[in-house]
């Protein structure tokens, strides 16, 4: 499948709205995510126009040739590093290749500078797919929010 990755724009906010709604929603993508559906869905307008064109938090979506965004990425700034948040792919479309672009494209706009994630203990086909991509655990860890019980290890992209 081909598919066209772009960074998202604030007039993109209402697809951006429906395609994060879908990964809050999704029984397995929700474990990379740390907002809950029932916040993000009472979010209004304003609220994702700011997500869609936040310069500081830029976002990459994957479409397909009829215009279908199918998976996202975001990065956050943090001192000198960069972080990958909010990674999700359409689950008929995980497997082709689109996430490896998505996150590419995260790479590339770090600019340089070295890419952090969290992985969920519980995600082992994101911690596998990270690994393959060059990604190795710093060693930290955080609690889950929703459960402190459960932990999010930290992996980085220093470069090739």
């Amino acid at each position: 499948m081909t598919y066209r990755v772009r960074r998202v724009g604030r007039e993109d906010w209402e697809r951006l709205r429906e395609l994060r709604l879908a990964a809050l929603s999704d029984p397995v993508a929700h474990l990379a995510f740390f907002e809950p559906y029932e916040k993000a869905v009472r979010l209004g307008q304003e609220d994702w126009q700011r997500r869609a064109s936040d310069g500081e938090r830029p976002i990459f979506v994957g479409e397909t040739a009829d215009g279908k965004w199918v998976g996202m990425v975001g990065l956050l700034t943090v001192e000198a590093h960069v972080e990958v948040v909010g990674v999700y792919i359409a689950p008929e479309h995980r497997g082709t290749g689109l996430a490896a672009r998505l996150m590419r494209a995260a790479i590339e706009g770090a600019g340089g500078r070295e890419v952090r994630l969290r992985v969920h203990q519980n995600n082992a086909r994101a911690a596998r797919f990270y690994a393959n991509l060059g990604f190795q655990p710093t060693g930290a860890s955080a609690p889950d929010p929703r459960d402190p019980t459960l932990v999010a290890y930290e992996l980085a992209y220093r470069g090739d």
